[in-house]
């Protein structure tokens, strides 16, 4: 492949970075170095004819990643050409992606991106735009669209046809401005997609739709965005491979973008009754449908919306992946975020991955790590719970206590029982008393009885705060040798360790 064609690809993905994904630093920088590298070939001129792309005059697929974005942004901006020259700086790059990138002012006749250029002072970097003189221009839309001979625009004319189905190809959405896109409905786009008699005609339609759907989410209409995809994924199920099922394909994989696929998980908790048809469209987009749900999740705004937005996730062939490869994100809150979905999940297939987390740098991460891998129950998890007894965090040993004390056995009580005799923290202590409570082994509960006395080996001068807490473990574990030990207590110097073995027999009677 040409170097040019090549350069022009990782071009647009790094300004639909820019537009669409300002957060996403790691990739901004791998289409930066590769940019980098390919113009070491040779200069490049990107150029927008017809609200086409041109590279080094050979036209761009407009299928490919961002690259409808640069042509848009380029006519909106009034840019006709772009001079890259060879050995272009990385900075000097940057610089002109984030140029098309920027929201432009319409009207102006590119003198907003004139002035930015002269600012980035690059070199080896020209634009060529419009005349000064103001051109009417609608940001991120095309020209106004001319009147047809009764009066109507283009958009009302376009809609006629559709309705009628028309054997001849809709007019390129590109054609028309933002107040007429509005006037076009995704139902009379999916009519004319239904009556494509060839793969030309419906390439077109499809063309329009994602165009439609691009429009939709950017003036927030996730209903027609919701409409559109459903409309196209519905379809493309029931049609046998060719060229018309790639040409479907071609369409999906141009609307699976964040901004298009967060639209659709939002409709979810809103639109209840069309829950299956999001559903579709989110399995359909493997891991990007279900990275846009997970973010849907984080930021659900109450318990129902966040319980119904999970009860999808938990239907969803690719989450369990998509989760997966977060807990390798650089970010703590979202590696926590992840673990504890795949513990309300109980995907075992993420345990080896869980269980990595233990070693993870921040101890909130680990926290949950231990959490979710208690819920999925597995043998190696519930062993990589007992060694978190022992972890560095206090906060991490105080969660594997508790989450170990569910398991009611041997080996959990002579785990807490050492854990106990090396711990310095005394909250972690207290935790772990309380663990040993609900363990209630006989071991566990003879552990609680020395602890709980006024004088032992361990604790030479016992601290009120252990022997009340070692009393309410023993009122927890209600064992014979529990309560036994108890009625000792009610007659004890200390008045508090009396009133709390008091209270203890009281709550076991009851």
């Amino acid at each position: 492949m040409d170097y040019s064609a090549t350069f022009a690809r990782h071009f647009a993905r790094l300004v639909s970075l820019l537009m669409h994904e300002v957060g996403n630093v790691d990739e901004q920088k791998v289409s930066l170095r590769a940019l980098v590298a390919l113009n070491k070939n040779g200069a490049v001129a990107i150029a927008g004819q017809d609200w086409q792309l041109l590279v080094n005059d050979q036209p761009v697929p407009g299928a490919l990643t961002g690259v409808n974005d640069v042509a848009a942004q380029m006519a909106a901006h009034s840019v006709v050409r772009i001079q890259i020259g060879p050995n272009t700086v990385a900075a000097d790059l940057l610089g002109v992606a984030r140029i098309v990138a920027m929201q432009p002012k319409p009207g102006d006749g590119g003198d907003h991106v004139r002035q930015k250029v002269t600012a980035l002072g690059a070199k080896t970097v020209e634009f060529v735009t419009l005349a000064p003189a103001p051109v009417a221009v609608v940001a991120a839309e095309a020209p106004t669209a001319p009147a047809v001979s009764d009066g109507r625009t283009a958009a009302d004319a376009m809609a006629a046809r559709l309705a009628r189905g028309a054997e001849e190809t809709p007019t390129l959405l590109s054609q028309l401005t933002a107040p007429d896109v509005s006037k076009l409905v995704p139902e009379e786009l999916l009519k004319a997609l239904d009556s494509a008699s060839n793969v030309d005609q419906c390439t077109k339609v499809l063309d329009d739709l994602v165009s439609l759907a691009e429009h939709s989410v950017r003036v927030g209409k996730a209903v027609a965005v919701g409409d559109i995809f459903y409309g196209v994924v519905k379809r493309d199920a029931q049609l046998p491979d060719g060229e018309i099922k790639r040409a479907y394909v071609m369409a999906i994989r141009r609307m699976s973008k964040p901004a298009l696929l967060r639209a659709v998980a939002t409709l979810i908790p809103k639109k209840p009754e069309r829950k299956q048809h999001f559903y579709e469209v989110l399995a359909r987009t493997a891991e990007d449908g279900a990275d846009a749900l997970i973010e849907q999740i984080s930021q659900a705004q109450t318990s129902d919306d966040r319980k119904t937005l999970f009860e999808v996730l938990g239907e969803l062939p690719d989450a369990v992946p998509a989760l997966i490869r977060m807990l390798g994100d650089s970010r703590w809150f979202v590696v926590r975020n992840a673990a504890d979905l795949l513990g309300e999940m109980a995907a075992k297939g993420a345990e080896d991955a869980l269980i990595g987390l233990l070693r993870h740098t921040d101890d909130r991460v680990r926290r949950s790590a231990t959490n979710a891998l208690l819920k999925l129950g597995t043998p190696d998890a519930l062993k990589a719970i007992y060694e978190a007894v022992s972890d560095s965090s206090p906060e991490v040993r105080m969660q594997a206590a508790a989450a170990i004390s569910t398991k009611k056995d041997g080996r959990t009580a002579i785990t807490l029982i050492r854990a106990i005799e090396d711990e310095q923290d005394p909250d972690v202590q207290l935790a772990m008393i309380a663990a040993l409570g609900r363990v209630a082994t006989p071991d566990a509960v003879a552990k609680l009885v020395k602890m709980a006395e006024p004088e032992g080996r361990l604790f030479r001068k016992k601290a009120t705060t252990i022997r009340v807490a070692a009393v309410q473990a023993l009122g927890e574990a209600k064992t014979p040798a529990a309560l036994a030990s108890l009625k000792e207590l009610v007659d004890d110097k200390d008045r508090e360790v009396r009133d709390t073995a008091t209270r203890a027999l009281a709550q076991a009677g009851r």
